[in-house]
């Protein structure tokens, strides 16, 4: 009596490819995994292979997001205390003056989408980043250097870029706001953090004027250490992520508090 041979894998793209996901499926999970969100025809591909997508997020301890009005998907770690492992991507707190520009990005959609502007021509240029952050109520409207000023904007957009929320164009002066703003960040949140960072402004200006020395940046202010692993925690988009009523508190969530920190202003990432 002869053995039966081995029933040979229907899914397998490679010699001893034990996989069980067509390669649609494949396609869509890898994209949720290593891309800050996807849309198109990619959001397509993971309805048509939902089931088979999310068991594979899953095993990895991610978590799949859909937004059905912008038409976007992303993959963000499962929020769990009872699991120890850490997931394939880490969550990452934003800082105050990227939650700053956040807060003015969404703004700056909505009034696009009250013109009824396709999310194509959501442009902003660098020079608004700047004047938003660094004139009138802006969060580094203090600041005197403008060098300083330039190079800490630079790496906040970057920063941005690397979290998803801006695209770079072949204008190096420009960048394309994606619909992952939106999505993480509701106009009423973004108006709180507005009003919360020119409260903030105040409270700098006062210090000024009494003669008090204000704490000197560290080099978080001018330095983005972002990675493409580590993304931002929107479970942390319910509520603002600074208040201008304790100057000393901080937005801690995690491991990755850092005790040495002198600029409060800093929201501490995670699992880096």
């Amino acid at each position: 009596m002869s053995m039966s041979e081995p029933v040979a894998n229907p899914y397998a793209l490679f010699e001893d490819d034990h996989g069980d996901m067509t390669a649609d499926a494949r396609m869509a999970a890898i994209a949720l995994k290593r891309e800050r969100y996807i849309s198109g025809q990619l959001y397509d591909l993971v309805n048509d292979n939902r089931e088979a997508v999310e068991r594979s997020l899953n095993n990895d301890l991610l978590a799949l997001v859909v937004n059905e009005r912008y038409r976007i998907m992303y993959a963000t770690p499962v929020a769990n205390d009872n699991v120890a492992l850490r997931a394939l991507k880490t969550r990452a707190s934003l800082k105050r003056e990227e939650a700053a520009l956040l807060a003015f990005l969404r703004i700056r959609v909505l009034e696009y989408e009250n013109t009824r502007t396709d999310q194509s021509e959501w442009l902003v240029s660098f020079e608004e980043i700047r004047a938003a952050l660094a004139s009138g109520a802006g969060y580094l409207a203090s600041r005197n250097d403008e060098e300083g000023v330039l190079k800490q904007v630079s790496a906040i957009v970057s920063a941005m870029i690397t979290y998803g929320y801006l695209n770079r164009l072949d204008d190096e002066a420009m960048y394309l706001i994606t619909p992952l703003v939106p999505v993480v960040l509701d106009r009423e949140l973004a108006d709180t953090w507005l009003d919360t960072a020119a409260r903030n402004l105040d409270d700098t200006a006062d210090v000024h004027d009494t003669g008090a020395e204000e704490p000197k940046p560290n080099d978080s202010d001018t330095s983005s250490e972002a990675s493409a692993e580590d993304i931002p925690d929107e479970s942390l988009f319910t509520e603002p992520l600074f208040v201008a009523s304790d100057g000393d508190a901080q937005a801690a969530t995690g491991d990755g508090e850092d005790d040495d920190a002198d600029d409060t202003n800093d929201i501490v990432k995670e699992g880096e």
